[in-house]
């Protein structure tokens, strides 16, 4: 999430905000790997960390767990007070 996230503002000169979207329980096959909090604050803290103005937790919010989407706002408020 980084990488692409420093792509993005690298490719708007850092005229434009940036706002990545984070794909939070894409519902997946079988035996695939599934979100887990980690992942979810992971990928959060990566994007801001970047240089990321906000993110977008995208998905159908009926399908999302509540657990990754708190791990998601925790790393939002980690970020905020860092």
């Amino acid at each position: 999430m980084a990488r692409e996230t420093l792509r993005a503002l690298a490719g708007v000169q850092r005229k434009s905000k940036i706002y990545p979207g984070l794909d939070i329980d894409v519902p997946t096959e079988a035996g695939r790997k599934k979100t887990s909090p980690e992942d979810a604050y992971a990928a959060t803290a990566a994007a801001l960390g970047a240089g990321a103005d906000c993110v977008l937790f995208s998905r159908k919010y009926s399908e999302m767990r509540l657990a990754n989407l708190s791990a998601g706002g925790r790393a939002v408020r980690g970020h905020r007070t860092a």
